[in-house]
């Protein structure tokens, strides 16, 4: 990773939608609605799997099977829907996510809550990939990474509020509640989008040229960086219910407010990676894969030394959550900033390819997470985090290495 980001051309920006931000804050709604559709369940896995009849490893697999059907999609559904107006790609998205959380709060079965998930992470290709270009188009270079980070400010909310609420509804009325939410959410989003947002036009090119973008120079080793980061946080944060109720011995609501501490976390870092950003001065970023490593390890320390529920447990808990929630969503403006210089006449696919890989990461990280379950105990999540958090500080070394 360089030092310096170079200057976006002109060009590069919709001059006539330049001069206002305000309309980007609709945009982070978007992110709101499909990062809690995402993961609204994650606070019930050891409910949903007594009542499935499967494992908490095998729930937590919905994750994963999401995850991968968004990681292997997502560009493909950015390279085809980027010839279409911005502001009707990502209100249908949202309809159709809507649409399917609710079927998925009456599905019967495991497998048909695995099919579900599928059809879910498919149609999220078209959302938060979407809304980011937008919000590229809405404001001049010098203020991309704020408006990145404005857009990245949804999944802050989400991880504050709109999943621990999914936890909290989900306790009250049973872990299927915690879908409709989600579903009647993602629904209300989609018609704020069609009534605030302008007409923003798509990109010229068609599917087969935006996908070549993906080779570009710079590229592949940037997207790289995405998915070895997410699955060492998503190694852990796929199992963060089990782990908080094994050392703090929270209930479902107890385990809501630890993933609000996520969203805290991200408070604190979307801010840091923006001006870090727009600074153009990114060698910090270098540090944050580190931050992530010694958090999973002392994770790794407490799920193996104190799951004792006692106040210093649950405080260094907390702290860890907060620390590698923090590192990891610095790095992310920081990244997308990146990918849209390396690519500014194709921004949605490439930063669909960068959400591809973070999802990628997320299934990475829930399955690496399972094995280590199997291998190690619920200890083994914090480890196997660490490892690939390492792995990415090393690739960001040799990024900033070659320049």
């Amino acid at each position: 990773m360089s030092a310096a980001l170079p200057e976006m051309p002109a060009a590069a920006y919709s001059s006539g939608m330049a001069a206002s931000f305000r309309r980007v804050p609709v945009l982070a709604l978007a992110a709101f609605a499909s990062v809690t559709q995402s993961f609204v369940f994650a606070g019930m896995l050891s409910g949903m799997a007594a009542d499935l009849s499967v494992s908490v490893a095998a729930a937590g697999q919905l994750a994963t099977v999401y995850a991968l059907a968004f990681a292997v999609s997502a560009p493909f559904v950015a390279a085809w829907a980027a010839r279409f107006p911005r502001r009707g790609v990502i209100a249908s998205g949202l309809a159709l996510l809507g649409a399917i959380n609710l079927l998925l709060m009456a599905s019967g079965s495991y497998g048909a809550l695995l099919a579900w998930r599928v059809l879910a992470g498919i149609a999220s290709g078209a959302v938060v990939p979407t809304a980011m270009a937008a919000a590229t188009m809405l404001v001049p270079p010098a203020q991309r990474g704020r408006a990145i980070a404005t857009v990245m400010a949804g999944t802050t909310l989400a991880f504050l509020l709109g999943i621990p609420l999914g936890s909290v509804v989900g306790e009250w009325l049973g872990w299927r509640a915690s879908f409709g939410f989600a579903g009647l959410l993602a629904l209300a989003v989609a018609a704020a989008i069609r009534l605030v947002l302008p007409r923003l036009p798509g990109e010229a090119g068609g599917p087969a040229g935006g996908l070549r973008v993906l080779a570009r120079a710079g590229v592949p080793g940037t997207l790289a960086a995405t998915l070895l980061g997410f699955t060492a946080v998503f190694s852990v944060a796929a199992y963060v219910g089990p782990a908080v109720e094994a050392v703090a011995g929270f209930s479902p609501t107890g385990v809501a407010l630890m993933q609000a501490l996520v969203g805290v976390a991200s408070l604190l870092g979307i801010p840091v990676g923006a001006r870090l950003a727009d600074s153009g001065r990114v060698g910090l970023a270098l540090l944050l894969p580190l931050g992530v490593a010694a958090g999973h390890l002392g994770q790794a320390w407490l799920l193996w030394a104190m799951a004792d529920a006692s106040p210093p447990a649950i405080m260094l808990q907390g702290g860890f959550i907060l620390l590698t929630a923090a590192c990891m969503f610095a790095l992310s403006p920081v990244i997308s900033a990146r990918l849209v210089v390396l690519a500014p006449d194709a921004r949605s696919v490439v930063l669909a390819a960068n959400s591809s890989s973070v999802f990628l990461g997320q299934a990475a990280g829930a399955a690496a997470g399972g094995a280590a379950i199997l291998l190690l105990g619920l200890p083994g999540i914090g480890l196997a985090g660490a490892t690939a958090a390492f792995a990415c500080f090393l690739l960001l070394l040799q990024i900033a290495r070659r320049g």
